[in-house]
């Protein structure tokens, strides 16, 4: 392990704890979007209605997560953290301002950054929407080219319902980010919880005939962002004062008309820092979201591709990145915004020991489940698909195609976990454009080698082109991430003491697992998979349902011995902090 010395004293437990705390709240929400896929899959089936449905929520689903789920979020989190941090608002908006003392005023003028950011970032997401409605018939041609007659009338009606969404999304990942600014995660974690509720009943109503099962989850998605803005927003009003930080001390105001002007210009020069501070914020969005972005543009691209190679493709596509979510939603994404806030922190007071420290432990974390998670889904992902989604309209073909795309979308698993901590430490470091530019490379990777498989893999496994296409994409983008890092963080720290000559030899950075970390999470993941797959094949004429739960029991155990007999320092920590009892309330990462 790269940073052996200082694992006692760095923020990784705490990292541990708040991921682990994370990753309980995704895991409700994540059970609940696979009921709601589930029944989505009992009412449409994979035909022409469920390929409409997917691809007219495609578009809305992408900026679900982008701005909804973690990557506009992840943005804003970090230049929030570093205006606080940084001391930005000089005029009347430090610990003077409140009684409470520099905590209080750090909150007070977060709310007026708040108000300023969201009038800025609303009305640009409501024009935004307003021309993705007008437009939406050329967006559905775009999205799906190779749809025609009624499929695609349906499909952009459909897009139209979905479309609002991007507002109420929006909205809802600002509240988030101010959430996470102030150490506060378990909400933002439960408001995909509140959405896939929303779905839920959506779908129900479909279920009793009440509306056509498309249209009713199109409106279900929207009202369910509404759900979300709602929630985050009264979080946010609750925790920030509503009070106006720009005080001024009373002998000013008592000393006639100059003090008054004095108190006047004091506020203009306030509002003109809050206003900037907005501005400059907003203004990192776009790299900052394009970079965070790669993995939802990917997959926006193998949908195009996928529109091409025959009916069902699409919603094969979509129900295999569905269940693709579950282990992603419980370690990348868990990973990535536990870390964010601390690697922010650090990065703003130019410590760059500690803060490849918690980026190693980060990423050790990310590898250890990660690679067993993929695994797993190598050795039972067919089955998981006949047993979760096989029922109603979801006939064997579709589980035939669902299966293969999901087995070409495990070899890129670790890669998407491993670039949410990587674009969190890439965000606190300030390096948006060129997470962009990563993004955009990923994305044509994915293009290119999607056209290219679609050839060589023939008809009978063309459907799992585009899936593995997005695997090739995001390993690219893992790449492009970790060069970015290895340029800037040794500039910036002014090397480490602790690197090893070995290491110095290899260019290998000191915040990177080390070999033997790698050795162990790879040896305890294959055995992970041949496990599970030998115990499901040992109990198959029991049954579907007690065949996946023996394997998944066995492979879980089986990755959990590995590790304690090679006594694997991350797992002895993260046992270690599972076993405290752990508080909703988490501050910077650190319990």
């Amino acid at each position: 392990m790269s940073m052996r010395s200082q694992q006692q004293n760095t923020p990784g437990s705490g990292l541990a704890r708040t991921a682990a705390l994370l990753g309980g709240f995704a895991l409700f929400s994540r059970l609940l979007g696979l009921a709601r896929d589930m029944s989505m899959a009992w009412l449409l089936g994979g035909g022409a209605a469920a390929d409409a449905l997917v691809a007219a929520m495609r578009l809305p689903h992408v900026l679900r997560r982008l701005l909804g789920e973690g990557s506009l979020s992840m943005t804003l989190t970090a230049s929030l953290v570093r205006l606080r941090q940084g001391g930005e608002f000089r005029y009347g908006v430090r610990s003077e301002a409140c009684d409470g003392g520099a905590e209080k005023s750090g909150n007070a003028a977060l709310r007026l950054l708040a108000r300023a950011m969201s009038l800025r970032l609303g009305l640009a997401l409501l024009l935004l929407t307003l021309l993705g409605l007008a437009a939406a018939p050329w967006l559905a041609r775009l999205l799906a080219p190779g749809f025609s007659g009624p499929e695609l009338e349906r499909t952009v009606v459909l897009l139209r319902i979905c479309l609002p969404y991007v507002l109420a999304a929006g909205m809802a990942a600002l509240g988030m980010a101010l959430l996470h600014s102030m150490g506060v995660f378990w909400l933002p974690a439960l408001s995909p919880a509140l959405f896939n509720l929303v779905m839920l009943l959506a779908a129900v109503a479909a279920a009793l005939g009440l509306c056509p099962p498309a249209e009713a989850l199109a409106v279900g998605m929207l009202c369910g962002g509404l759900a979300q803005w709602l929630a985050q927003w009264l979080a946010v009003r609750r925790l920030l004062p509503d009070i106006d930080p720009r005080a001024h001390d009373a002998s000013a105001g008592e000393s006639g008309a100059g003090g008054r002007a004095a108190a006047n210009a004091a506020d203009a020069r306030a509002d003109r820092e809050i206003s900037a501070g907005a501005w400059r914020c907003l203004a990192l969005l776009p790299g900052g979201v394009l970079g965070a972005a790669a993995p939802q543009l990917a997959m926006l691209a193998a949908m195009t591709l996928a529109s091409g190679l025959g009916q069902g493709q699409v919603a094969a596509l979509y129900y295999a990145e569905r269940l693709l979510e579950l282990p992603l939603g419980l370690v990348g994404v868990c990973l990535g915004m536990a870390s964010l806030p601390t690697l922010s922190r650090l990065a703003a007071e130019k410590d760059f020991t500690q803060f490849s420290a918690q980026l190693s432990t980060a990423l050790r974390l990310t590898v250890m489940l990660s690679l067993p998670a993929a695994a797993g889904l190598w050795a039972v992902g067919p089955q998981l698909v006949t047993g979760l989604l096989g029922h109603g309209a979801f006939d064997s073909q579709a589980a035939r195609e669902t299966g293969l795309a999901l087995l070409a979308y495990v070899p890129g698993l670790p890669a998407f976990a491993c670039n949410r901590s990587l674009l969190a430490a890439c965000n606190a470091l300030g390096l948006v454009r060129r997470t962009a530019m990563s993004a955009l490379w990923a994305v044509g990777g994915t293009l290119a080698a999607g056209l290219a498989l679609a050839r060589v893999l023939g008809p009978q496994h063309s459907g799992m082109a585009p899936a593995l296409a997005v695997s090739l994409g995001l390993w690219l983008q893992c790449g492009l991430l970790l060069l970015l890092l290895q340029r800037a963080l040794p500039d910036k720290s002014g090397g480490d003491p602790l690197r090893s000559p070995a290491r110095n030899l290899f260019f290998a950075p000191s915040w990177l697992p080390g070999w033997k970390d790698i050795w162990r999470h790879v040896l305890a993941g294959g055995l992970t998979g041949l496990a599970a797959e030998a115990l499901a094949h040992f109990a198959e004429p029991l049954g579907l349902w007690p065949s996946l739960c023996l394997a998944i029991a066995g492979g879980v155990l089986a990755w959990i011995l590995c590790l304690r007999i090679l006594r694997d320092p991350d797992m002895a920590l993260l046992a270690g902090r599972l076993r405290k009892k752990t508080r909703v309330h988490i501050v910077d990462g650190n319990a």
